[in-house]
């Protein structure tokens, strides 16, 4: 599974526009990203208006096709606008870690062999 973390911070006003834009995304676009898993946000603790977007693909190349996309940037033009700034973006690998399917990340000596 590949995917992002977005870290940000939502505007205050615009709280309901962003849920209402997940439930959007959800309907419309949900069918043509190809791979796609399922999307979370979770809503920190600390930091009003601070949260974490969880967004995973099945590939590499699937989350890539979907981010480079014209209907995915007009949609993060829209996600922007809610945003007190641009995110901090974590691309990456997921991985179960708790479990004997862990495996160890790509770029280890381990991974390698």
């Amino acid at each position: 599974m590949y995917g992002t973390i977005a870290r940000v911070k939502v505007k205050r006003d615009s709280v309901a526009t962003l849920v209402a834009l997940g439930k959007e995304w959800d309907e419309l676009e949900r069918m043509r990203a190809k791979g796609y898993i399922g999307w979370e946000i979770l809503w920190q603790d600390a930091g009003e208006g601070r949260a974490c977007f969880i967004t995973r693909f099945a590939t590499k190349d699937d989350y890539w096709k979907n981010a480079r996309s014209p209907e995915q940037d007009a949609f993060f033009q829209t996600f922007r606008a809610c945003l007190e700034e641009d995110p901090e973006w974590l691309d990456g690998t997921f991985n179960q870690w708790d479990t004997p399917f862990g495996m160890m990340p790509a770029w280890t000596e381990s991974a390698k062999s």
